[in-house]
């Protein structure tokens, strides 16, 4: 894919500081149009308006409640500009589980749910910068430059038109939400267990940048039924929790959660088959999950499998100290686990075993 200078551009933004008088550091939080008060979610160093291009930011409510959300933009000057006090930039009670995307224009591409218009003195976004606020913290962002005049066109019929473009821009966030729903402490004695040795694969890497961290887990075992999943689609979120043995006892080093229910862009996130569940997520809202597959068997057919990457993933310490046990729960007390005692990779960037 062709990146246009504009967006190559980009990089430079990233070096920018705001000036003492403004920029999304200084500059106040706002207040709604609600007058609810705005807290800081997430940091965007590099914003754009110009020369056919323009920037999305797509914003997943991941609390349990409705929450206003806003998209503030700075010019190189650290002037703001656009008031999300007045509603520019901003949409109020975003639902639970709802999508929006806030733009500095209109693409041909995306939805846009409300685009941005600048106020003087601010007239260009060369090398700008922005902030995402909202009501509460537990928002998961992603923010792209996006080609504002090219759209999807069949090669066959229009051999000449150019594709769109949208190149992924770096985003921080200011706060972690913390999962939705904690693991214990210590792991649960009661889970199912593989029937033979390497039947359940782990594999963790730790990367820099944190876009490329890695979780795999793989499980196949003992028989399970569709009815032991229960029904995440409406009421069952599931927690993928990994102990390790830290100064001698089992400790929690890592815990992420697939809520239940919930929209993942336009689709659901969960979808039901014939034999069991799964979970798609490309945004990867909830904790770097980005698939989850839980298939019934009998014995020895049985499948569990857990896809987790990016900024947004827990990620424990390694080197872990084994025995690690990994185990993948739900609210209805159903529980499958492993435990790897002798890793084949076990080093501050890798680990990788298969199971007892």
């Amino acid at each position: 894919m062709r990146i246009p200078r504009a967006v190559l551009g980009l990089a430079a933004t990233l070096c920018l500081m705001a000036p003492a008088h403004g920029g999304v550091t200084d500059t106040p939080l706002p207040t709604f149009s609600d007058g609810k008060a705005a807290q800081l979610v997430a940091l965007l160093p590099g914003v754009i308006k110009k020369n056919q291009i323009d920037t999305d930011v797509i914003c997943t409510n991941l609390a349990p409640a409705a929450v206003d959300v806003g998209f503030e933009v700075f010019d190189q000057g650290g002037v703001r500009g656009n008031q999300v006090a007045a509603g520019n930039g901003a949409l109020l009670a975003v639902g639970p589980g709802r999508t929006v995307t806030i733009a500095t224009g209109g693409t041909a591409v995306l939805h846009e749910d409300a685009v941005i218009t600048l106020e003087a003195p601010v007239t260009s976004l060369a090398n700008g910068s922005g902030r995402v606020v909202a009501t509460d913290v537990h928002i998961a962002c992603t923010a792209l430059a996006v080609d504002s005049l090219h759209t999807v066109a069949d090669p066959r019929t229009c051999p000449t038109c150019k594709p769109p473009t949208l190149a992924g821009l770096h985003l921080t966030y200011v706060a972690a939400p913390a999962p939705s729903s904690p693991c214990p402490a210590t792991p649960s004695p009661a889970c199912r267990k593989p029937p033979a040795p390497g039947r359940a694969l782990l594999l963790l890497q730790d990367r820099s940048p944190a876009t490329l961290d890695i979780l795999l887990w793989k499980w196949s075992g003992t028989g399970t039924t569709k009815a032991d999943f229960d029904d995440p689609t409406a009421t069952s979120s599931y927690q993928l929790c990994l102990y390790d043995q830290t100064g001698g006892t089992p400790t929690l080093q890592l815990a992420a959660v697939a809520p239940a229910g919930g929209t993942c862009g336009s689709l659901a996130c969960w979808l039901a088959s014939a034999t069991g569940f799964q979970y798609l997520d490309p945004a990867l809202t909830s904790d770097g999950l980005a698939k989850m597959l839980l298939k019934a068997g009998p014995p020895g057919a049985a499948k569990l499998f857990v896809q987790g990457r990016g900024p947004r993933l827990p990620r424990p310490a390694l080197p872990l100290t084994p025995p690690v046990t990994v185990q993948l729960s739900n609210g209805s007390g159903s529980c499958w686990d492993a435990v790897y005692t002798t890793p084949i990779t076990n080093d501050a960037a890798n680990f990788k075993a298969k199971s007892d």
